[in-house]
């Protein structure tokens, strides 16, 4: 038996992967009684380009690969999506130096997209001729970047799952204690030693939480909020416009994109939560305005409105940020591998995550 803990977009592709490249029983284990209601059910839903990535990274890898899976998944089970594109501007006009090195960083991202291949991505002259309402002396086109119905596709994936031969355990929590895996019945308290043959630790935020039960207690999760605000009405393209992404944080900053239903949003933003259970706005929305009008001058304040909050697993390791993902089999003696500061482009590299974590458990059971 093959356990899987977290139902969440990677969990849910882990489970997937597993039953489709192992023989054994797999089964997906929740705390909560509604499935993917962390961190999946509360993002933009951005299909992403790896554009950003470090070369050697894990993100990379497995965004380049995730968005190929992701379509083939999508057209194969129809789940909702639109590549509409992103554009990446430079933003509101600021003076001559400050501008050349947003050039530079531009130009950056743009030899990023010949190096990685990901084709189809140009420079836009006269961006406000082209797309008007957007500001920007210089910005670039990133043609393989898109957005899905992230309910519709955890519900299908879930579907594909179940009819795969994945057992869905609902209202357990899951922990360790004395390297002695259990479940916990999260309404009556009674705890039940489990026997595994391989255990996956996909648990988002708490991911941490059960590294930590095996008294590795280097890694920490810390929750970081982004806040989306809902806009009134949409741009008029349908283009995602993000700004450029700062280099002291894995947040890409305050952006414009639109979900399949019709609603638009600004967002998210970046700030430290006070627990990994406090999704309530801190922002008001004047600062946020004042982050959204670099990129547009097509909204005014009261365009915006409260929508939603997100939490990110940013990973610490002995107290020191960690900007990838972490794939670790822990302890070394024992079938149990790690995922851990899986955030952005979580979403996007969960197919490929999942079919990683599926060829090393076949390689351990």
């Amino acid at each position: 038996m093959i356990l899987v803990i977290g139902s969440g977009i990677v969990g849910s592709w882990v489970a997937y992967q597993l039953s489709k490249n192992t023989r054994a029983d797999v089964y997906l284990c929740d705390s909560s009684e509604n499935r993917g209601d962390g961190i999946s059910g509360r993002n933009s839903g951005v299909l992403h380009s790896g554009i950003y990535y470090a070369e050697d990274s894990q993100k990379l890898k497995h965004c380049l690969r995730g968005y190929e899976l992701s379509l083939e998944f999508f057209n194969q089970f129809n789940v909702p999506y639109s590549i509409c594109g992103k554009i990446i501007t430079t933003g509101v006009k600021e003076d001559s130096s400050i501008e050349l090195q947003k050039k530079e960083k531009l130009d950056e991202l743009y030899y990023k997209s010949v190096k990685y291949d990901i084709r189809d991505t140009y420079y836009i002259k006269n961006l406000t001729s082209k797309y008007p309402f957007l500001l920007g002396e210089n910005a670039i086109h990133i043609s393989k970047t898109g957005v899905v119905d992230v309910s519709l596709y955890l519900k299908i994936l879930w579907r594909e799952c179940e009819n795969s031969g994945v057992t869905f355990i609902k209202g357990k929590r899951f922990l360790f204690q004395e390297e002695i895996p259990f479940f916990c019945d999260t309404q009556s308290g009674r705890m039940e030693e489990i026997e595994a043959d391989c255990i996956v630790n996909a648990g988002g935020l708490h991911s941490d939480e059960l590294i930590r039960q095996l008294k590795e207690l280097k890694y920490e999760i810390r929750p970081n909020k982004g806040e989306y605000y809902r806009l009134r009405r949409e741009l008029p393209f349908k283009k995602l416009v993000y700004p450029l992404p700062s280099y002291s944080s894995t947040a890409l900053g305050v952006h414009y994109t639109f979900h399949l239903n019709g609603e638009s949003y600004a967002g998210p933003n970046s700030n430290w939560a006070e627990s990994k259970t406090d999704y309530k706005f801190q922002t008001s929305r004047d600062v946020f305005f004042n982050s959204l009008k670099k990129i547009t001058n097509y909204y005014t304040e009261e365009d915006l409105t409260q929508g939603y909050v997100g939490l990110r697993p940013r990973l610490f390791f002995d107290n020191k940020p960690i900007a990838d993902f972490v794939i670790k089999k822990y302890p070394e003696n024992r079938p149990w591998i790690h995922l851990l500061g899986i955030e952005s482009p979580g979403l996007t590299s969960s197919p490929s995550i999942g079919e990683e974590v599926s060829l090393l458990v076949k390689s351990l059971i």
